[in-house]
Formats: structure tokens, C-alpha cells, sequence
């Protein structure tokens, strides 16, 4: 938020991705836009993935008997959005509990995206231990590709997991840091026959799984991107693997013109839309669970009344985490501790 084009841009990269990059953590907001602005928006100080990313947001502690609970707010001139934020924590539970409303200040309907950025490193994903898991469907490669260092081929549409590789060999994305020097952007539909998706990264050597659970209708998309020692620009200097794994509004980071000329994908809306002076709200959980030593790799995630249940390919269940009340959490409506 400090970021000095002057003093920073040697280290991060110039200003429209420098400011954000100088300050991304493991779970980012991207909102108004996802991807990089347009020409004309950076001339007027637009960033990466949104200027929400780059402010500084109040935030208040609220002290309840039974829970804990930390509320950010901030409000993003650029798009005339407002952004809150509740994250709570209820006792003998490894669950965060997340509520999210995104205003709209104008008088006109705006047409936005809203993804969580979330991202893992090759120290939690390593190769060989560790996979990812996500309801998908039908999904799509970056039409511009990775800067040259592409794993997957450009543009094309395959069905989660197995994604065509440059070679022609189908890839499972589900795996992770395949080859060394490349990296790739996909975007993926979350199944439409079901309430919840979910995000979930798991590492079978520290038996250790980690996710995210919400509402298909709220983010009906996954966004899976790697960098696995490919850029050599700063800050990456070919010396990073990262893996992200997104859930939003939006199928790719092409940024908010694009989606909304292109509408929808695959029938399913690629930007939200906030009505003027209103609101549009979503909450989400995000778990951890510890797994069995000798556990199959985990492949779905469903919710019962009071926890998160992982279960193997073959519906076997490998961990429950409890979470009183999560399908109330998710569904938007008030539980007891609230």
C-alpha cells in the first residue's frame, strides 16, 4: 500500500501489478476487476486485479462470550463499490467462518467480478504429495497462453480434470508443478446439479488438507493458475512455484470488459451484477482437516448440518471437520451463535 514506483518498480514490477504484488498474501480480494486493467484504466491508476487489493481497510474487533469475530470494511472509489468483511472463529472448531457484502454507491447497475485469489506454494503443494480437489465440469485454457511458457495449449475447452497439454497429452490438474519452467491459467465451471462447491488442497505426507466451502450459485467458478519457475520478471525471477486456486464470478482473469462482452460460458454468467444502491452477498467457510496417514487422495467435499465431511473418490469418508450450523452459514441464513 506503500508501493513507490520510483523506489519499487525494480523489485515488483511497474505500478499497475508492482503495487499489488509488493503486498499479496495467501488469500487476496479481487474485485471490480479480475486480470489487468485496460489501457485507459491504467492511465487512471487502475491495478491488478482491482484497486481493493491496494487500500488500506478498517477493521474492528468484536469480543462475543462464545466466538471471536474480526469485521474489515473498505471502500473502493474507482468502481463507487463498498466492501465488508466478518470473519469469525467458534471454539473447538479448525473452521473460519467468512460473510462478504459488496455495495454499489452509484445510481446505475454495475457489472462486476469477485473472485477470492487464493494461493499455495510448492512448500504445502509439494510435487508427488499433494493434490487438489474441485467440483468441475467444463472448462477452458487461457486463450492468450502463459508469456510463452505454456503447459497447456491455448483456448481449449476439455472436462475437469484432464486438460490438453502443448504436446497434445492430456495433463490431470490435479496434480501439481508438472514440468518445471512452464506455468498455465484455466478457468473451470463448478458442476451446476449441486448447492455447495469447494476448493480443497490436501498433502497426504504432512496429512494435512485445507478448503474452502460456498454456494454454487454465489461463485460458479474455479480458477486454477501455476507458476512453476517460469516468469522471469520480477518479483517471480524464475525462482517461484505457486499454485493458485480461485473461486468466483468469473472463469479467467481477462479482466471485466472481456467478460462482459463475452456474457456467459458454457450457459453460466461470467460477471455479477449489483444493483444500483444495492447489494449483493455471499458467505463462505474456509476448513482444516487432519487426515489419516494412509488416507486415499481426497476428491469430494460436502456439508452435513454441523461439519464439513472430505470423502475419497469412491464416497468413503476420510475426515470430518465439525462446523455447527454450516449449511445455515452458507445458505445465508442466521445460526445460534450469530
Amino acid at each position: 500500500m506503500d508501493f513507490d514506483a520510483v523506489r519499487d518498480s525494480a523489485r515488483y514490477g511497474s505500478a499497475e501489478v508492482g503495487k499489488l504484488l509488493s503486498a499479496i498474501a495467501g488469500h487476496s480480494l479481487c474485485l471490480g476487476n479480475f486480470g489487468m486493467p485496460s489501457d485507459e484504466e491504467i492511465r487512471a491508476g487502475g491495478v491488478l486485479h482491482g484497486e481493493a487489493g491496494v487500500l488500506p481497510w478498517k477493521w474492528k474487533v468484536v469480543e462475543n462470550d462464545d466466538s471471536a469475530e474480526i469485521r474489515v470494511e473498505v471502500r473502493v472509489p474507482q468502481t463507487s463499490l463498498t466492501f465488508a468483511r466478518a470473519v469469525s472463529l467458534n471454539p473447538g472448531e479448525p473452521v473460519v467462518r467468512v460473510r462478504e457484502t459488496v455495495g454499489n454507491l452509484s445510481a446505475v447497475d454495475q457489472w462486476i467480478q469477485w473472485q477470492q485469489h487464493i494461493a499455495f506454494s510448492a512448500s504445502f503443494l509439494a510435487p508427488n504429495h499433494s493434490s487438489v480437489a474441485l467440483p468441475g465440469n467444463r472448462g477452458i485454457t487461457d486463450p492468450g497462453g502463459y508469456e510463452g511458457h505454456e503447459l497447456l495449449a491455448k483456448g481449449r475447452e476439455f472436462i475437469w480434470p484432464h486438460a490438453p497439454g502443448v504436446e497434445g497429452k492430456e495433463l490431470d490438474l490435479r496434480e501439481c508443478f508438472m514440468r518445471r519452467g512452464t506455468g498455465f491459467v484455466a478457468g473451470i465451471e463448478l458442476d451446476k446439479r449441486r448447492e455447495y462447491g469447494f476448493i480443497c488442497a490436501a498433502n497426504r505426507t504432512l496429512a494435512v488438507a485445507f478448503g474452502y466451502v460456498f454456494l454454487r450459485s454465489n461463485f460458479p467458478w474455479a480458477t486454477i493458475w501455476e507458476e512453476n519457475l517460469a516468469r522471469d520478471s520480477p518479483p517471480w525471477n524464475a525462482a517461484e512455484q505457486v499454485r493458485g486456486l480461485e473461486f468466483g464470478v468469473s472463469p479467467l482473469p481477462a479482466g471485466r470488459a472481456e467478460m462482459i462482452r463475452c456474457g456467459s460460458l458454457f450457459n453460466t454468467p461470467t460477471v455479477a451484477r449489483v444493483p444500483a444502491r444495492g447489494q449483493l452477498r455471499a458467505n463462505y467457510c474456509i476448513f482444516l482437516a487432519r487426515l489419516p496417514h494412509d488416507s486415499q487422495k481426497v476428491a469430494e467435499v460436502t456439508c452435513a448440518e454441523d461439519s464439513v465431511r472430505l470423502l475419497s473418490s469412491n464416497g468413503a469418508q476420510i475426515a470430518e471437520v465439525p462446523a455447527e450450523g454450516v449449511r445455515n452459514l452458507l445458505r445465508g441464513r442466521r445460526t445460534t451463535r450469530d
